[in-house]
């Protein structure tokens, strides 16, 4: 392989570097440091005392560089580089990673813990732990059987494996800023998992009365059951050893009846539910092919282009962290909000379903910080065919978040102001704010071809105001002024 020369900054530090001369997908290839480093520039704004962002990949120096799945740490620079740009490294919940994390925090970055698990998870850990299913039930499952959701012993000995791990983290002298987790695992409220339970010998005698007979009970009883799980034997194991520790999982959100919140996908909505001990909610903000199928409906008249699937995309992607807000504000408005986020994800193989422009998904992004969002989880999966937009990810997440963090004040101290979902056919304004006590800031824009104007009132009892919402989006900042409201147009 020929040799080239690659030269960029990095904490005030000029580096050269010698690496093998690429092809031009491996030079978009999202975990290279050095193409992450020239393409994405370093925030402008301070972030000291606020939560880093972490990316899905973990960043690495190039196509084999083993050194992350080795648990070996990089050279210091790179991590400061990284928090630089309001980065950091994810690593995930295991001891033998404890030098790269005592790295990372020599070089001023953040250790943020992010780990995935699917399948049968902690219920599976116990002895003995699946359905005891009549024949007929078990030959239809086709070998998906899965674990009895009251037996506990598994998530027992994974709240005891967490108490241990991080008690060694700390030992070692290693703060973990965060423990962020994608624990996409058993017990589920889907209709199958109901018929199994229904039909399991064991879980019959387990569950309450009533909770079997239908699988609308069932869901809502699991819903409740696989937060408390989480609460006592995730939530609380970090918070024993880590008070004040940031700690979610995957949609981890609050659901009421007064304001259902939709899963992450928007094809129906949770039962009432709250993250109990996470300290964090993690709606989930993907722009996901397979809304397509679930959604689109043909009398609205439109072609399948990127203008209108973006309609689709917007509604979708803003429903779930705007619900989980609206619950939020009203039962627990201290618990930080970190959505997971990610312009393309191909659940459908369908190259006819346009992809979330990139202009959209950047203003949906804001709209999120405005939103309550206190930092951003990049799932930035690298997809044959559209490598690039693995690095594009990075470079409009930090974007965004610099452009956002020109109005640190409000996200961190501001009131919601709206938390209004848009229709796929609405063509009026489309806005967020955050609003202090004489002082707000608020983001609009359109769906429709031409500017729409619209008014709202940031304060109670206070003036109204109009402001424009074009199609390219707009930034105001507002002030009290007397019996009036100056406005500023950022």
């Amino acid at each position: 392989m020929k040799r080239s020369t690659l030269a960029f900054a990095v904490g005030g530090l000029f580096l050269l570097i010698v690496v093998g001369c690429a092809t031009p997908a491996e030079e978009e290839l999202p975990w290279r440091l050095e193409n992450v480093f020239k393409r994405v520039p370093p925030l402008k704004h301070d972030t000291a005392g606020r939560l880093a962002m972490i990316t899905w990949p973990p960043f690495v120096l190039g196509p084999e560089d083993t050194s992350f799945q080795r648990a070996e740490p990089l050279p210091e620079v790179y991590y400061k580089g990284l928090a630089e740009r309001g980065l950091a490294q994810k690593i995930p919940l295991k001891d033998n990673y404890i030098p790269m994390a005592l790295a990372m925090q020599k070089a001023g970055a953040q250790v943020i813990i992010v780990e995935g698990w699917g399948g049968s998870g902690p219920g599976g850990l116990a002895k003995d732990p699946y359905h005891k299913l009549p024949q007929p039930v078990k030959d239809a499952a086709k070998n998906y059987v899965f674990p009895c959701p009251l037996l506990l012993d598994g998530w027992q000995m994974v709240a005891d494996k967490t108490r241990e791990t991080l008690g060694k983290f700390k030992q070692a002298g290693v703060k973990v800023d965060a423990v962020w987790l994608d624990w996409e695992v058993e017990p589920q409220p889907w209709e199958g998992q109901w018929l199994q339970s229904a039909a399991c010998s064991r879980c019959r005698e387990l569950f309450p009365r009533g909770v079997l007979t239908s699988a609308q009970s069932y869901a809502a009883f699991i819903t409740r059951l696989r937060a408390e799980l989480f609460s006592a034997c995730i939530a609380a194991p970090v918070l024993e050893v880590y008070p004040g520790c940031s700690v979610t999982n995957w949609e981890a959100v609050f659901s009421t009846r007064e304001t259902p919140t939709v899963s992450c996908w928007g094809g129906w909505a949770y039962p009432p539910m709250d993250p109990g001990l996470m300290t964090a909610t993690n709606p989930v903000a993907y722009g996901n092919n397979v809304f397509y199928s679930i959604h689109w409906k043909q009398e609205w008249g439109y072609p399948l282009d990127v203008a209108h699937m973006d309609r689709l995309y917007t509604r979708v992607m803003m429903s779930q962290a705007s619900q989980d807000a609206e619950n939020a504000q009203r039962l627990a408005p201290e618990k930080q909000c970190i959505p997971w986020v990610c312009r393309y994800c191909p659940d459908v193989e369908d190259e006819r379903i346009p992809i979330l422009s990139r202009e959209r998904y950047r203003e949906i992004l804001r709209h999120l910080w405005l939103r309550g969002a206190d930092s951003m989880q990049v799932f930035n999966h690298p997809r044959p065919g559209h490598l690039t937009i693995a690095t594009e990810e990075i470079e409009d997440a930090v974007g965004v978040c610099d452009e956002m963090l020109a109005f640190r004040e409000f996200l961190e101290g501001g009131r919601i102001m709206n938390t209004e979902v848009p229709g796929v056919q609405f063509d009026g304004a489309i806005w967020s704010g955050l609003a202090l006590q004489k002082t707000a800031v608020v983001r609009a824009f359109t769906q429709g071809k031409d500017a729409v104007k619209f008014k709202t009132k940031p304060w109670e009892g206070g003036p109204e105001v109009e402001l424009e919402a074009p199609p390219a989006g707009a930034t105001y900042k507002l002030q009290m002024a007397g019996e009036g409201i100056k406005v500023e147009k950022q």
